[in-house]
C-alpha cells in the first residue's frame, strides 16, 4: 500500500472512530510498526492528528488555536491564578512560559493584589504587554524582561536555542509553568517540544517551580516531560479536578497539591 493511500486511510478512519491504534493499523494495512510511527509522525507535522500513547487521536481545535484556549476553562484558570498569588511575595523574580494559562495568570498579576517589585522573565509576548510598567500606574510594580530568541505565533512567543541560552543568565525564586498534561508518572509535560524545552530550562534555573493546571491537564497525554514530579513544589489545579482519573494518583506523590476552590469545572 503506497504512502499517500495508508495516510488517506489513517484520516478516515480517525474521522470515524476518534482515534486508532498503531496496532490496529499494522494489522489492517500489513505494515510494520515503525512505518505506522513514520506515518502518524508525517500526519501529525502536518497537523492532521496528535499522537498519544499507542496510537493517535485527531487534532482538537483548541490544540493549534491559541485564540480559543485562551478562552476556554477561564473561570478556573482564573481561580487558579489568583490561588497562585498567594505562593508570591513581593520582591520575587520569576519565570513564566508561553500559553493560554500564563496569559490569564499575567492578568491576574497585573490587578490590584499588593504585591511590589516583581521581576517576571518570559517568552511570552502577552505576558510581557499584560506586565510592561505602564505610566498611569505609580510605584514600581513589574519589571518585565523579554527573553531572545526567535518569534513564533500562537501564541505569541519566543523560542528555539537564543531563548535557551538567555534563560541561563538568570536565576529566579519561582518558575509559574502551564503544562499541557500532567500525571503521577511522567510529571508535567508539554505537547510541543521547544515548549518542552523552555520549561525545562525555567526550571532548573528556578529556586522553586509551581505548575498551573486546570482539570483537562489531568492526566492528559503530551509529547514531552520538562518537569518530574519530584521536582514540583506546588501544583495548583481547580475542583473539578478532583473527579478525573489520574487525580488521585497526583495527590498521593505530591504533598504540595493545592486546589482552588471555588470554580464550577465546566468544560
Amino acid at each position: 500500500m503506497w504512502q499517500e493511500e495508508r495516510h488517506r486511510r489513517i484520516r478516515d478512519q480517525l474521522t470515524a472512530f476518534g482515534q486508532i491504534s498503531v496496532d490496529r493499523i499494522t494489522e489492517e494495512f500489513g505494515v510494520s510498526r515503525e512505518t505506522v510511527r513514520r506515518d502518524l509522525m508525517d500526519l501529525e507535522q502536518a497537523g492532521a492528528l496528535r499522537r498519544v500513547r499507542g496510537g493517535a487521536v485527531p487534532v482538537r481545535r483548541e490544540d493549534t488555536t491559541f485564540g480559543i484556549r485562551v478562552t476556554l476553562r477561564l473561570q478556573e484558570k482564573r481561580a487558579i491564578a489568583t490561588r497562585a498569588l498567594g505562593l508570591l511575595q513581593s520582591g520575587m523574580t520569576i519565570f513564566m512560559d508561553a500559553g493560554s494559562t500564563s496569559t490569564v495568570m499575567a492578568e491576574t498579576l497585573a490587578e490590584p493584589h499588593g504585591l511590589t517589585d516583581l521581576n517576571i522573565i518570559t517568552n511570552s509576548m502577552d505576558v510581557a504587554r499584560l506586565l510592561a510598567e505602564r505610566p498611569d500606574q505609580p510605584g514600581r510594580r513589574f519589571r518585565v524582561l523579554m527573553l531572545a530568541g526567535e518569534v513564533k505565533h500562537d501564541p505569541m512567543e519566543t523560542h528555539g536555542g537564543a531563548t535557551i541560552n538567555d534563560i541561563q543568565r538568570y536565576r529566579a525564586d519561582v518558575a509559574l509553568l502551564a503544562p499541557w498534561g500532567i500525571d503521577a508518572q511522567m510529571g508535567a509535560m508539554n505537547y510541543f517540544i521547544h515548549g518542552a524545552e523552555i520549561a525545562r530550562a525555567m526550571v532548573r534555573n528556578a529556586d522553586r517551580t509551581i505548575v498551573l493546571a486546570d482539570h483537562s491537564k489531568i492526566a492528559a497525554p503530551a509529547r514531552s516531560v520538562f518537569c518530574p514530579v519530584a521536582d514540583i513544589d506546588h501544583l495548583i489545579v481547580d475542583e473539578a479536578a478532583t473527579a478525573r482519573p489520574g487525580f488521585a494518583e497526583l495527590a498521593a506523590v505530591l504533598p504540595g497539591l493545592i486546589v482552588a476552590h471555588g470554580t464550577a469545572g465546566r468544560d
